[in-house]
């Protein structure tokens, strides 16, 4: 009797549908794994993986699965929980301990243009709809949100009445715009989950799209690559700089290598304000006593016309005073001095940290002083090619080229205009 039932219930399950597989992560042991290797790798806890298995002891085996998150089926849709397990961020969230507040991660410190695929033009505020995809056999929900650049909840949300953990092959699927892929590097005191929180995607999905992160706490310079539409920083830049306005503007804060001559008149875009605090670190860095130059003006806090200037309206302009051999209590002065006083060596250092990180569209500079900085930069080894690409000189002050180029009035003081953020859609060069 018992066997002509186990037989029926083989030729059912035979007949029933065939249905992907859940979407409950599952791990192969491979030759030399270990329980903390496999939980480091997947994001949790060995405990956690012991629990989900009904492990007694450290043993496994190769060959052997091991589930390493909880099974989606046991989620319920409605309480809109990602469906894989968070970081176990141990030392991470004691070390924060130590802070006021936790650090949010810079965006993209190193380059001037969070990476955005040229093919994946989207409008970041706006998910869209259309796109479908067919379901292939042995397709997870998982998989397909990773194929698309999206995560889990957006599919969830996308579809109404889509189970994770039930999803058939021929079941179409509507996967929306792909997020605009951002890029960048951690800093000091970053965390994984500052990054997941201050771009509003969960730890897995995080931990999914950068798989080659080998521990829970990356250290700095660590590149992470993710998917979201949340703007890659909460300032905006609007218009053209002689033409513009600033939203959610950001106060250049204080540093040791200059001083700010109006505070009122020092706000810029998040962009700006970190590659000027950047470029100083950089200077710092490199040379044992400090010299302090002073910062004029920026923006008003939400731009628009700024007395005496045309421009400085959108958060991407600054005035800094010349480096000189000679430099009072209160900074490099702004008042015109020989070519001869340039402090030729710090002053390439701060600009050859915006120029080689892409971050500067133009910055304006006296003639006679590119000719210093030209020399000084081909003889500590700059090739030619990139000196074309970034001074004007000796091509003559009205050739239009350069990063670097000769305006009138600015044998006082520099003029730097950074590039448009990624983000700031609306923003005109």
């Amino acid at each position: 009797m018992l066997r002509t039932l186990g037989i029926a219930l083989l030729c059912l399950a035979a007949l029933a549908p065939s249905r992907v597989e859940a979407d409950a992560p599952v791990l192969i042991v491979q030759p030399g794994d270990a329980l903390i290797s496999i939980a480091k790798r997947a994001g949790v806890t060995v405990e956690q993986i012991k629990n989900w298995n009904r492990l007694d002891g450290d043993m496994i085996r190769i060959g052997q699965r091991l589930v390493v998150g909880p099974d989606a089926a046991e989620v319920p849709v409605e309480e809109g929980i990602d469906w894989t397990p968070p970081f176990d961020y141990g030392a991470a969230v004691q070390q924060s301990k130590t802070q006021s507040k936790p650090r949010i991660a810079a965006r993209d410190p190193s380059s001037a243009v969070a990476t955005r695929s040229p093919d994946k033009e989207v409008d970041a505020r706006k998910p869209k709809r259309g796109r479908t995809y067919r379901v292939q056999k042995g397709d997870t929900v998982t998989g397909i949100a990773l194929r698309h650049d999206t995560t889990i909840a957006e599919l969830l949300a996308a579809n109404p009445g889509l189970r994770a953990d039930r999803i058939f092959p021929g079941q179409t699927i509507d996967v929306g715009a792909p997020r605009p892929e951002v890029r960048f590097k951690l800093e000091r005191g970053d965390s994984l989950l500052a990054v997941a929180k201050r771009y509003d995607v969960s730890p897995r999905d995080l931990s999914r799209w950068n798989a080659s992160l080998s521990n829970q706490d990356p250290r700095p310079g660590t590149n992470i690559r993710l998917y979201t539409r949340v703007p890659v920083s909460p300032s905006e830049a609007i218009g053209p700089t002689n033409r513009g306005r600033l939203e959610n503007g950001v106060r250049l804060p204080p540093h040791r290598g200059y001083l700010v001559r109006t505070m009122a008149r020092a706000y810029g875009t998040e962009e700006t304000t970190r590659w000027i605090v950047g470029a100083f670190n950089a200077v710092d860095a490199k040379f044992k006593h400090s010299k302090v130059v002073r910062i004029h003006d920026i923006s008003d806090r939400d731009g628009g016309r700024l007395r005496d200037h045309k421009s400085h309206q959108n958060g991407r302009d600054a005035d800094i005073s010349y480096y000189q051999n000679e430099c009072g209590p209160n900074g490099c002065r702004f008042d015109e001095f020989r070519s001869s006083e340039l402090d030729v060596a710090r002053q390439w250092t701060l600009l050859e940290y915006w120029l080689r990180h892409g971050q500067a569209e133009m910055i304006f500079i006296d003639y006679r002083l590119q000719a210093k900085l030209y020399r000084y930069a081909k003889r500590k080894g700059v090739t030619k090619a990139q000196l074309d690409r970034w001074i004007q000189y000796p091509r003559g002050k009205y050739e239009p080229q350069g990063v670097i180029r000769h305006f009138p009035n600015h044998e006082d003081h520099l003029h730097v205009r950074f590039v448009c953020p990624y983000s700031d859609l609306k923003c005109r060069p």
